[in-house]
């Protein structure tokens, strides 16, 4: 909005400066002359300008009324506060077991991961799957969807669905392979919704923190859920409905010691009770316990569990334990992370839980042993070379070869 009092103002000011400016230089150096004379010429203009704005009067003041006004820019307060990342995975695998499995190429999974602050306490978390079946159908499901309140380092409790905090392999390494050295997961931590033994996934409340420790640097995490369902064609998450009023519990505690950065030992204890077709509760006990050792260079995981179910229905009753341990080691060397992994695993035939097939997959005994190369030939993205050799009682031992593209954006 032009003013006219208001440019005389300031004209009138910027004389002054140049005035009093051009004295100074003036008495400063006699060398200065020429400078001096073109800021008179230069002020002399600016005295010619105001005259003839004098002369055509005030300029036309707009109505404050009927003045447009630029509408504020409105921010998207969504997106600063949503963090999506996406994985996947491709890949072929081959088998002498052609019985059971056929030579395909494969599209594994499409995980679309979500984080939000909702505050400066409370975050969001949610994962949200694509994974091809067996069927060649695209299955889409919820993850995980978990809202955790943040108090302090102590304490952090959450509400939602989650991964189980059983052992160190499943707190780690979630949907996306391109987190995971080798191809697939060790079976005993095979996701329960593909025929994995253990109850990986839950629905329910969460709590972890640091324990007052010192240099120890202990934590503890205590979960209450739903438990799963066990049986044939059905979720084993169990959503929306549980099958029993039982809950299950999970306490787990591991150390990361600061003397020795990039150790983690820890153990967990799992308890529930599934119901079965007989309507009949039987109590489930998971122990596990592990011991890691991971840097830039060195990847040391070694794991135990111990899995004890009690026959309480039809039949001689009974208690039925169920070991399983894995190794695996890889070294990095530039891009490249050669590996080695052997696993086992050994449920009775008669076992309530494992081994009858009309209320669950049949778990048995298998052990055997995966080698294979990881290239990371880019910053998002990784290549896979992987043989297995893997004995399963009642169909003996078969050969594999795997290959796999694992991504991030």
């Amino acid at each position: 909005m032009f003013s006219l009092g208001r440019f005389k103002a300031k004209s009138i000011m910027a004389l002054f400066w140049l005035l009093s400016g051009t004295a100074g230089i003036s008495n400063a150096s006699e060398s200065q002359d020429p400078t001096n004379q073109q800021l008179l010429e230069r002020i002399s203009q600016l005295e010619a300008k105001v005259k003839q704005l004098e002369q055509k009067g005030p300029a036309a003041v707009p109505d404050p009324a009927t003045e447009a006004v630029a509408e504020p820019l409105v921010e998207n307060t969504v997106a600063p506060r949503l963090k999506l990342n996406v994985f996947g995975d491709l890949g072929y695998h081959a088998t002498d077991r052609r019985a059971a499995i056929s030579n395909s190429f494969n599209i594994g999974s499409l995980d679309l991961f979500l984080t939000s602050h909702l505050s400066t306490n409370v975050s969001l978390l949610g994962e949200v799957l694509f994974i091809s079946q067996t069927s060649n159908n695209i299955q889409a499901d919820v993850e995980r969807l978990v809202m955790q309140y943040r108090t302090s380092q102590y304490l952090n409790p959450g509400i939602g669905r989650f991964h189980s905090s059983i052992g160190y392999y499943n707190t780690v390494f979630h949907q996306g392979e391109w987190f995971q050295t080798a191809i697939g997961r060790p079976f005993m931590y095979q996701f329960d919704d593909t025929g994995g033994p253990l109850p990986l996934q839950d629905v329910g409340i969460t709590a972890s923190g640091l324990l007052p420790s010192g240099r120890l640097g202990l934590h503890y995490v205590v979960e209450v859920g739903n438990g799963r369902a066990h049986l044939i064609g059905s979720n084993p998450a169990q959503n929306n409905t549980d099958t029993n009023n039982g809950k299950c519990v999970n306490i787990a505690m591991f150390a990361q010691p600061a003397w020795i950065p990039g150790l983690q030992t820890g153990f967990s204890i799992y308890h529930d009770y599934l119901t079965f077709s007989d309507n009949i509760n039987h109590p489930e006990l998971i122990s596990t316990v592990h011991i890691v050792y991971v840097n830039s260079n060195y990847e040391l995981l070694n794991e135990g569990m111990l899995v004890r179910h009690v026959r309480s229905s039809t039949g001689a009753p009974g208690v039925f334990h169920t070991p399983a341990f894995y190794s695996q080691v890889s070294r990095k060397f530039r891009s490249y992370r050669p590996y080695f992994r052997y696993e086992y695993i050994n449920a009775a035939d008669r076992e309530p839980i494992y081994g009858d097939p009309t209320d669950g997959p049949v778990v048995g005994r298998r052990n055997g042993r995966a080698v294979g190369v990881r290239w990371d030939f880019s910053e998002h993205a990784a290549g896979k070379l992987q043989y297995d050799r893997l004995d399963i009682r009642g169909q003996g031992a078969a050969n594999g070869i795997g290959t796999q593209i694992a991504f991030t954006f």
